[in-house]
């Protein structure tokens, strides 16, 4: 068996501006500052990586008005050799603090288990298990 060849990633204070939806809130520009590790290992056996994402978001929301708040956004994958045997779960939370929508939260699962692509893509017409749910409260 191959030794184990892990590597690990972070990034601190990195920030990055994107159109998209402040979930439960609306569509706007988004800025969000946040702190990120990336896990990764590779053996004889497959693949598994995992990776968590915190911070601060601020967004100009489309409709006027502004949003801000923090979120944290978590994941894992893993593989055997072949791709057959796969899973994957996500997990996103937001709370918006001030502005627009204050005192939302947003909270989504999702989570696959079967076979991937090559290009390691969920083929979801062949998944065991597959399903995301999301939740404004």
């Amino acid at each position: 068996m191959a030794a184990a060849s892990p590597v690990t990633t972070t990034e601190h204070h990195a920030t990055e501006t994107f159109q998209d939806q402040v979930p439960c809130v609306g569509p706007g520009e988004i800025t969000i500052t946040y702190n990120e590790v990336d896990h990764m290992t590779e053996n004889a056996s497959g693949f598994h990586a995992t990776f968590t994402q915190t911070g601060t978001f601020s967004a100009v929301l489309d409709q006027g008005g502004t949003s801000s708040g923090r979120f944290t956004n978590w994941g894992n994958f893993n593989t055997d050799t072949t791709g057959q045997q796969a899973n994957g779960t996500f997990i996103f939370s937001l709370t918006v603090k001030s502005g627009v929508g204050a005192g939302t939260h947003f909270n989504e699962t999702a989570h696959f288990t079967g076979p991937v692509d090559a290009d390691g893509n969920p083929i979801f017409s062949l998944a065991k298990v597959a399903f995301d749910r999301a939740n404004c409260h």
